[in-house]
């Protein structure tokens, strides 16, 4: 039986394991591909009258309203799209470092949004969130949390050609 030479094995990115799972895996295929990019097509009204926790939406979706949600949806897949592709074909640290420095901009902004349409008392009575607030407001925290976290080397360094010249230099 051929043994398997350890240091020939490569991860399918050069991020440390933890930054891994979630930026290379739970990010781009479970939130952006099924959250943000799936959900309009199943349930249309739901993803546009969810968005504000205890709002009734009108009974009927204006074509303008149909169609900002579906190119929300898009987005969301080109964010699942450039994730991966970034994430699994990148062999430069600096790569990553600024693409997830761009997704912590992002999360500000994603978070401020959604406070000021849901309005202050709204956002602050997280008893009453529902799903999407919890995916807008919640889970993007935690994502930029964790990407502020590995930016600041908590989750240790990329493994890629940028650190391997410098150790051997």
């Amino acid at each position: 039986m051929p043994r398997i030479d350890s240091s020939s094995v490569k991860m399918s990115t050069i991020f440390p394991t933890w930054p891994h799972i979630l930026f290379a895996v739970i990010e781009p295929i479970t939130l952006h591909s099924i959250g943000g990019w799936a959900f309009p097509f199943w349930d249309l009204k739901a993803f546009i009258t969810d968005q504000i926790p205890g709002l009734t939406g009108p009974e009927s979706i204006h074509p303008t309203t149909a169609a900002l949600a579906f190119q929300l949806a898009n987005l969301y897949g080109l964010l699942s799209i450039l994730g991966i592709g970034i994430c699994y074909s990148t062999t430069e640290p600096r790569v990553l470092r600024n693409y997830l420095y761009a997704l912590a901009i992002a999360d500000v902004g994603h978070i401020y949004v959604t406070y000021c349409c849901m309005g202050h008392d709204r956002f602050v009575d997280v008893i009453n969130w529902n799903v999407l607030t919890w995916g807008n407001v919640g889970i993007t925290g935690f994502l930029m949390i964790n990407r502020i976290a590995y930016l600041a080397g908590l989750f240790g360094e990329a493994r890629g050609r940028a650190n391997k010249i410098q150790k051997g230099a």
